[in-house]
């Protein structure tokens, strides 16, 4: 769950959120593993510097994927729809994907 439906977004949490972002590099501090989160062009530049073309680079989850979470299990089906059309207006938005809690790259080898 991100820290902000789960009610962690608190001011202690700021400066590792601000590190993440601006670095990348996750702390582990809100009940994930530390980790290098990649960016688009990040992920995009490793798949072409691994000999693939035609390289794209989706956000799966969309920016609403967290209510999913905050709404419950008993909730999904209400809310899975709109959810899912959500992500798929914003997949490829080069501001917005970056929204989604995983990426996805795709590419020919």
């Amino acid at each position: 769950m991100d820290p902000g439906s789960g009610e962690q977004l608190t001011p202690e949490v700021f400066d590792s959120i601000r590190a993440t972002i601006t670095s990348g590099d996750y702390d582990g501090r809100s009940g994930f593993v530390s980790s290098h989160w990649h960016t688009a062009d990040e992920l995009r530049h490793e798949f072409q510097m691994s000999g693939f073309r035609d390289v794209e680079v989706f956000g799966i989850e969309g920016p609403a994927w967290a209510t999913l979470d905050a709404y419950g299990e008993e909730a999904f089906e209400q809310h899975r729809d709109v959810t899912l059309e959500c992500a798929r207006l914003v997949e490829q938005d080069p501001l917005l994907m970056h929204a989604s809690a995983h990426l996805l790259a795709v590419g020919v080898a």
